[in-house]
C-alpha cells in the first residue's frame, strides 16, 4: 500500500518536516508494509529552502549580512542541482526581540544577500518574502542593490537607518540598480492578500499580529503611499496595482514592478517541484493537515488544494490539523474523515507535545479507517 504524508507546519512550534516524522511513525505502528512518500509542505513564511532541499539537492552558501534592526547575522542561500537560486527572506530579515520600534527597520541585508547570490551562474531565483521583520517597503534591499534616494537638497538618503527616512526622500535615482537582476526569471513566493499602502497593506492588515502601534502603522503606511507616488511620478512605476504587492511590506511590489517578477504561491511551487497531483492519483490513501492560525490571513493553504486532488482522483484521504476552521472547505472537497488535534491551547505546547498528540491522533484515525483501506 502506497500512503502519501504532507503536513504543513503546526503554529510555528513543529515543522513540516518534524509533522510529516510523527504522522510516519503512527502509519508504521499499523501498516509496517506500507510504502510511505513524504511531501514537505511551505507556505514562503519559513522553512522554504529547507524543504526545497528534500526535493532537489543543492548546495548552501553562507552570507553574512545586516537583519531587520541593522545587526550583523549570518544566512543562507540555495543553489540548487537544476539551477535555481532559492532565497528566504524571512530568515534574513528577523528582528530581536528587544526591538519593538518598525520605523527603524530596514530591508537592507536581503539586498546584500541577493547581491551575493546573484554571483552563481542560474537563470532562475526564487525568493520567499513571508514573515520578514522590516517595513521600509523593500527600499532599503533597493539601496543595497544600488538605487540612491535624495532629499530636497541633493544629499543620500541612507534607508538602511530605518523606515522612518523615507519621509525625507525627494528623488529616487535607479539608475545604477545591478543588472544582472534583468536577466533572471524571478518567482516571489507569497500566500498573502495586502497591498502596497492602505487600508489592506501589510502593516495596517496585522499590526495587532506583530504588536505594532496604531500610531506607527499609520506612519509606515503614509510614508509607502508617498513612496508610491514618487516611483509613479519620477519612474512611470506603479506599485500599489498588485493585489499581493503588499507581501513582505512590499518587496513583492518591488520585484514585480521592477524585474517582472512572478507572484506564486506555497501550493504552487511545491505542485511544480514535487508533482503533487501524481503523487496523489498514485496514493492508496492520503494523510494531510496543518496547524496554520487562522489569523495569518494566507491567501489558500496547500491542505485545501490536496483535499481538491483527493476528490478528483476519489481517494481515501485524512486531514489532521490543529483547529477546525478549515473542516468547511474539507467538507466540501468529501474528505474521508477530519480530525481536530488539540482540546487545549496548542499554543502553550512544546515541539514534542504536538508532535506526539499529532501521532497519537493519527494512530486512532488509521484504527477507524482501517477496514475500508
Amino acid at each position: 500500500m502506497r500512503v502519501l504524508v504532507a503536513m504543513d507546519e503546526f503554529d510555528s512550534i513543529l515543522s513540516s518536516y518534524h509533522a510529516n516524522r510523527f504522522v510516519e511513525e503512527a502509519i508504521k505502528s499499523q501498516f509496517n508494509e506500507a510504502d510511505i512518500v513524504q511531501v514537505p509542505l511551505f507556505n514562503g513564511q519559513r522553512e522554504v529552502i529547507d524543504s526545497v532541499l528534500l526535493w532537489q539537492s543543492g548546495t548552501k552558501y553562507s552570507v553574512n549580512h545586516y537583519d531587520a534592526d541593522m545587526r550583523p547575522k549570518s544566512s543562507v542561500y540555495v543553489v540548487t542541482e537544476k539551477n535555481i537560486t532559492v532565497v528566504e527572506a524571512g530568515s534574513i530579515l528577523t528582528s530581536s526581540e528587544e526591538v519593538k520600534n518598525p520605523l527603524n527597520t530596514s530591508s537592507y541585508g536581503l539586498g546584500e544577500v541577493i547581491l551575493e547570490a546573484l554571483n552563481e551562474d542560474s537563470e532562475e531565483m526564487l525568493i520567499s518574502v513571508g514573515n520578514v521583520a522590516s517595513y521600509d517597503g523593500g527600499l532599503g534591499m533597493l539601496q543595497a542593490l544600488g538605487a540612491k534616494f535624495y532629499d530636497a537638497e541633493g544629499s543620500l538618503v541612507d534607508i538602511s537607518k530605518g523606515a522612518k527616512w523615507i519621509k525625507y526622500i525627494r528623488t529616487i535615482d535607479l539608475y545604477d540598480l545591478d543588472k544582472r537582476l534583468n536577466n533572471k526569471n524571478i518567482k516571489v513566493i507569497t500566500d498573502f492578500e495586502s497591498k502596497y499602502y492602505g487600508k489592506n497593506s501589510r502593516v495596517m492588515k496585522e499590526l495587532e499580529l506583530n504588536q505594532i502601534t496604531s500610531e506607527d502603522a499609520t506612519s509606515i503606511d503614509n510614508a509607502l503611499w508617498y513612496i508610491s507616488e514618487l516611483f509613479k511620478s519620477q519612474h512611470k512605476i506603479l506599485l500599489g496595482k498588485e493585489e499581493r504587492g503588499g507581501s513582505g511590506s512590499g518587496l513583492a511590489a518591488l520585484f514585480n514592478s521592477l524585474w517582472n517578477a512572478q507572484l506564486v504561491t506555497g501550493g504552487d511551487v511545491v505542485n511544480e517541484l514535487t508533482y503533487l497531483d501524481q503523487l496523489i492519483e498514485q496514493a492508496d490513501l492520503v494523510v494531510f493537515g496543518e496547524g496554520l492560525k487562522p489569523n495569518q490571513q494566507l491567501l489558500e493553504t496547500t491542505s485545501v488544494r490536496i483535499a481538491e486532488i483527493c476528490k478528483k482522483y476519489n481517494k481515501i484521504n485524512i486531514a489532521i490539523c490543529a483547529t477546525d476552521e478549515k473542516f468547511n472547505q474539507y467538507i466540501e472537497q468529501d474528505v474521508t474523515a477530519m480530525f481536530k488535534v488539540f482540546n487545549k491551547d496548542q499554543y502553550t505546547m512544546s515541539d514534542l507535545e504536538m508532535g506526539i498528540a499529532l501521532r497519537h491522533l493519527t494512530t486512532q484515525s488509521l484504527r477507524l479507517v482501517k477496514t475500508s483501506l
